[in-house]
């Protein structure tokens, strides 16, 4: 084994690893709610925010809390100033 396959091994080891990751983002981006040309474009960082942020929301709703900012039921709406 020479260095020079160990480091042609080691690239394609690496390649292998990336379309992995890369196909499993993909499908973990059109699993979110978003429309496919939304999800589509999204690079890896922004699929992960927007999944954390999606399963907090759904935890929350499942959880039955309301979100940040919602009024709870029987309270008026805020009243904009004029």
């Amino acid at each position: 084994s020479t260095p020079e396959l160990r480091k042609e091994r080691s690239r394609d080891a690496a390649r292998c690893r990336r379309s992995r990751e890369t196909e499993v983002f993909y499908q973990l981006a059109h699993t979110l709610p978003f429309a496919r040309g939304v999800s589509a474009h999204l690079d890896k960082a922004s699929i992960m925010r927007l999944t954390i942020s999606y399963l907090r929301v759904h935890r929350l709703l499942a959880a039955g809390e309301p979100l940040p900012g919602t009024p709870l039921p029987g309270t008026p709406p805020p009243v904009a100033p004029p």
